[in-house]
Parts: structure tokens; C-alpha cells; sequence
């Protein structure tokens, strides 16, 4: 395309038609200054703006992208000219071709952006709130019987990482069938995490239970702890710990 050829060209049509450039620029959804642009050969109208223009002119595209008038008949019910040239045909489909080309490409980039956005989100939350199943090899932990405020015996187990990395924890409450798959012994399941970049209480972890949280001491009864480090599960008795001594 000439630049100046197809800016003249833009420019006689638009005054035959007794419109502004602003009102031009209206109909395309474009600004003003782009039409000047045009008319003056200092750009081209994009490729997608062709077959706008084209109707808006009542101009064939061909001439548009030649910059030179073509022949063309007028139609007999709306009085408006007619491509008769094949070229201009052959750039409306160059045209719609591009226009669904740029379509799917901002499809995808929309869909590429709504996934990075998904990934973030999934990161964020995994990073700083939900944290890494906390591995057995990095975790020390120890208990102790030990006084609690009211005299009464506490059992408490410490967890740490070893790399000193923050810990955390969330718990739930179990059940264990004793030896003869009948009685539920009450227990509790801690799940550690780590989480890598922080967590918004770092620090070690500590659990304990007292017999006055309704743990009462006889012969036949305990209470298990179940830790789960994400790569097995190690088990406490409070019996075998002392608690129960």
C-alpha cells in the first residue's frame, strides 16, 4: 500500500461525502488524529479498519489498499457501488482472516494471563498459608511430662525443623480401635507443615494435653498422637510416654 496514494484517496472520498475527519474517525471508533494520519501519508489504516472503511466511503477495499479508483457498477435497489474487481474479494478474506488471527490470539493471551493469575493465587496460598507436608528427616521432635498451672501432670511434645525453617500445624481429632477392633480409643492426628517463605505465625511447634482435659489414668486405656510428616507417620502413646506412670 502507498501511503499517500491511499491517504489522497481517503480524503476525496470523505469529502465527496461531506464528512469530517471527526466524524469519520467516529464511525471507525478511531481518533481523530489517526484519520489525519492517513490523509496525510503519515500511516495506513489498520488492516482490520479495511472493510469498515470501505463501507463507510462507499469504496471498494482494493481501491483503498491501491489508492486508485476502480470500476464498479451501482446496484439497482440501494444505488451504492458494487465490487466487480476479484482482488477486493480476495482481501476481505486476507481481512477476516486477520481479524480471527488477532481474535485468538488475545483469546490466548487472555487464557495464558488467566492461568499465570491461577498459578500465583495457587502459589501464594501454598507459600504463605498452606505451607509444604513437612518431611521426617527435617523435623526434631521431643515430649516431656510436666506440671501443668494446676499441679496436675501434662503430657507435651515439641516439634522443630531442623534448618530452623518456620513449622506450623493444624489438628483433628481421631479414633483407634483397640486390640479387639471394638472400643474407639480417643487420639488426635497432627499434620506439620513448613512453609519455605514465612507463614504469618512462624515459629516451633508445641502440643500438649492434660489429664484434666478428660484423659482419665486406668489399666486399660490410652491416647495416641499420630504425626504426620507428609512422608509417613510416626506414632506417640501417652502410656508408653509416662502420662499414665
Amino acid at each position: 500500500m502507498d501511503a499517500e496514494k491511499t491517504g489522497k484517496l481517503i480524503r476525496e472520498t470523505r469529502t465527496e461525502r461531506r464528512m469530517t475527519q471527526q466524524a469519520l474517525a467516529d464511525a471507525l471508533h478511531v481518533s481523530s488524529t489517526a484519520v489525519s494520519k492517513w490523509e496525510n501519508g503519515h500511516s495506513l489504516p489498520d488492516i482490520s479498519l479495511l472493510e469498515s472503511l470501505s463501507s463507510v466511503l462507499n469504496v471498494s477495499i482494493s481501491d483503498i489498499v491501491t489508492g486508485e479508483r476502480s470500476a464498479k457498477d451501482m446496484n439497482q435497489d440501494t444505488g451504492k457501488a458494487v465490487e466487480t474487481d476479484q482482488p477486493g474479494a480476495a482481501i476481505k478474506s486476507v481481512i477476516r482472516e486477520s481479524v480471527r488471527q488477532r481474535r485468538r490470539a488475545v483469546v490466548k493471551w487472555v487464557s495464558i494471563t488467566a492461568l499465570i493469575a491461577a498459578l500465583a493465587v495457587v502459589a501464594f496460598f501454598s507459600f504463605f498459608i498452606v505451607g509444604f507436608p513437612a518431611k521426617q528427616e527435617n523435623i526434631r521432635a521431643w515430649t516431656e511430662i510436666q506440671d501443668g498451672w494446676n499441679g496436675n501432670p501434662e503430657w507435651v511434645i515439641h516439634f522443630e525443623t531442623v534448618d530452623g525453617r518456620p513449622l506450623y500445624a493444624y489438628t483433628r481429632d481421631t479414633s483407634f480401635p483397640d486390640d479387639n477392633e471394638e472400643t474407639a480409643i480417643q487420639g488426635r492426628t497432627i499434620c506439620l507443615r513448613v512453609a519455605p517463605l514465612g507463614h504469618a505465625n512462624p515459629g516451633n511447634y508445641t502440643w500438649g494435653y492434660s489429664i484434666e482435659g478428660g484423659l482419665a489414668p486406668t489399666e486399660d486405656y490410652d491416647f495416641y498422637v499420630v504425626v504426620n510428616c507428609g512422608d509417613g507417620q510416626v506414632t506417640y502413646s501417652m502410656r508408653d510416654e509416662g502420662l499414665f506412670d
